[in-house]
């Protein structure tokens, strides 16, 4: 047994888009297996692994020797954080497959496949809003002209004070993970809490009236503040993100006694770069499309007419479908997932086959098991061209 991962996507993706992955099974002998699917995990602090999302490709079946291609999306919500190598904040894709030890039937056998992806936040269409900022405090006074900035550019801080004999001004930033653990009660413990971190620094003993000049680093990260929180109870109480905080730190130094140092903090906002209206269209549309990933994407009717459910019949448990490829050609990696509909409204469990050729005018028998009434059964087959079918057949109609 092979199996291999291929990234569509070519190692990253934005948020709010799909990532596409290209998966491959060679299995060299008949085989069964329990599930087969994708997944996106990344690793906190405190745990193993953190499922983000994840996409079903076989379910539990039977296939054929041979060769079965498969390309599944997993859609990136926008609640999802960005990665941030920085702080360790990485994420892989990965194809997992599932079967029964043939040693031992109580022991579960998992191949995994994984690969890195890098996932990207998209430009906001909305530059955040720019306010001056002044301020008077114990005769000084401080004036910016706006509080949003982007790397590499200028601050410039007017000051006037009266019996001050040192002036100082800081850049500082505050990062880290959010790690929200329901084991812990709170904050995970293995999030070491961080002092912020001084990015840049202007001092003057002139400090009756004048300017100070502080220089954003090129390599600044964007102010931002992510949160994920899972929808899967078995994760409920669990929350997991990123944050990256601004602010200037001004400091003054009395002239006489041993007066209190004059210290505040100003909060600003750094942005990744001038939002420009060809680069929005870039950053917003460059990713793929956005949307949940459907089964019947680029279905088409030519398809739909190659397959025909010649007859059912009943025995039993079990329900007996013959299933005719009515196309002009062979079809190779075709897997027919059979599940059958009640009330109208409910599917029973499915059962997958594969079969590495399908020949044109050949006839396949499938059975499918159930103790339970059903009115229909729903046959979704798929080959390694990617097409997809449905069909939803009466199990009392005549297929002759």
């Amino acid at each position: 047994m092979k199996l291999e991962l291929s990234d569509l996507n070519k190692g990253s993706v934005y948020l709010g888009d799909k990532l596409n992955i290209r998966s491959k099974f060679n299995f060299d002998e008949e085989t069964s297996i329990l599930w087969s699917g994708l997944r996106l995990i990344t690793n906190p602090p405190c745990a193993k692994e953190l499922q983000i999302t994840k996409e079903d490709i076989f379910s539990q079946g039977y296939f054929e020797a041979g060769e079965y291609i498969r390309e599944k999306s997993l859609l990136i919500k926008n609640n999802v954080v960005p990665t941030i190598t920085k702080r360790n904040l990485e994420y892989i894709v990965q194809l997992i497959l599932r079967k029964e030890n043939p040693i031992d039937l109580d022991d579960i056998l998992i191949v995994k496949k994984t690969q890195d992806i890098q996932i990207r936040a998209k430009e906001s269409q909305l530059q955040p809003k720019q306010n001056p900022v002044a301020f008077s405090i114990s005769g000084l006074n401080i004036n910016l002209s706006k509080d949003v900035y982007r790397p590499g550019e200028t601050i410039k801080i007017n000051y006037s004070s009266q019996d001050l004999k040192k002036l100082e001004v800081r850049l500082l930033q505050s990062a880290n993970i959010v790690c929200h653990c329901e084991a812990y009660g709170h904050n995970c413990r293995e999030v070491e809490e961080l002092p912020p971190a001084i990015a840049g620094d202007f001092k003057t003993t002139n400090t009756e009236e004048g300017y100070m000049l502080l220089t954003i680093p090129e390599i600044a990260e964007p102010s931002h503040n992510y949160l994920w929180e899972p929808t899967e109870k078995e994760h409920w109480g669990f929350r997991y993100g990123d944050y990256t905080k601004w602010s200037l730190l001004i400091l003054g130094k009395p002239k006489i006694g041993r007066l209190d140092i004059i210290k505040f903090e100003v909060p600003i906002t750094i942005v990744a770069k001038p939002l420009s209206e060809k680069k929005e269209e870039f950053d917003l549309f460059s990713g793929t499309s956005s949307g949940a990933p459907s089964l019947f994407d680029g279905v088409s009717s030519k398809f739909q007419k190659i397959f025909k459910v010649l007859s059912i019949d009943s025995d039993f448990e079990k329900y007996i479908l013959i299933i005719k490829n009515i196309s002009k050609e062979n079809l190779d990696g075709v897997t027919v997932k059979i599940s059958g509909l009640q009330e109208g409204l409910f599917e029973t469990a499915p059962s997958l086959t594969g079969f590495n050729t399908w020949r044109r005018e050949e006839e396949k028998e499938i059975i499918y098991e159930t103790k339970q009434n059903i009115s229909a059964l729903i046959s979704i087959l798929e080959d390694n061209n990617q097409k997809a079918i449905r069909i939803q057949s009466p199990v009392s109609s005549d297929f002759f």
